[in-house]
């Protein structure tokens, strides 16, 4: 997947509220690409979702929900940063 780190997005939950988002990286594991995301007005709290590419040219995101897999995309994340 080639999205581009810095790139705002916005996401419709399934409530149809929007929310804008800065693309932080992208973490591929297991040949799945997951997008940490950081919410818009947020300093500290990041969201990790699966990205899923669609046949419209749109892309999927799903809020990740396995904490344990959760947690091994943000320590590689992690590491990302502190080798920057």
């Amino acid at each position: 997947m080639k999205q581009e780190k810095d790139k705002i997005i916005e996401l419709t939950d399934i409530e149809g509220k929007k929310t804008k988002y800065e693309i932080l990286d992208v973490i591929v594991k297991d040949d799945e690409d997951y997008a940490i995301l950081l919410p818009d007005g947020s300093e500290d709290e990041v969201v990790i979702f699966k990205v899923l590419p669609s046949d419209d040219d749109e892309t999927e995101y799903i809020e990740l929900e396995d904490e344990d897999l959760a947690d091994e995309i943000f320590n590689e994340f992690i590491e990302r940063i502190d080798e920057e």
